[in-house]
């Protein structure tokens, strides 16, 4: 188990948690289905629960007769982010997520990396022309968010 303290900042705290259980779930699918079909498995369930996601979001927008873009994706956005850091020299770069610092702890950035695949999904459902050139789960030192 990686370390929580229920003195941590409560949205990284929960987002810590949040990457724990999709740690442990994406081992049990890879043990039970061998590496292959359970990465498959697990890409798989990470782009529905995107699709899910941006659909709650967009159901959103639309409720609040907003049109579906990335301006509007900051406005409904359905995880807050505190606990996430910026680098303030460059501000498309995050140096620290909350939930990379989990997998990290639980030696499993590359579980990590495919959960991180998922601000594809997010950014595409809102026709954002989106690229992450670097992602800490795969070993840079930040996430560098790219939107076009």
């Amino acid at each position: 188990m990686g370390k929580l303290r229920s003195s941590d900042e409560p949205v990284g705290r929960m987002a810590k948690l949040m990457a724990e259980l999709y740690y442990f779930m994406a081992e049990e699918m890879i043990e039970k289905l061998g590496e292959e079909k359970g990465k498959e498995a697990v890409r798989e369930s990470v782009r529905k629960f995107g699709e899910a996601r941006a659909e709650s979001m967009k159901e959103e927008a639309s409720e609040r007769g907003l049109e579906i873009n990335a301006g509007t994706y900051s406005l409904v956005r359905d995880m807050p982010g505190t606990s996430w850091e910026k680098d303030t020299d460059s501000p498309t770069d995050f140096t620290y997520c909350p939930m990379q610092d989990m997998w990290e702890q639980l030696g499993a950035n590359d579980l990590g990396s495919i959960y991180c695949e998922i601000d594809y999904v997010l950014y595409k459902a809102f026709n954002v022309d989106f690229e992450r050139p670097l992602c800490k789960t795969s070993g840079d030192s930040c996430c560098r968010f790219l939107i076009k």
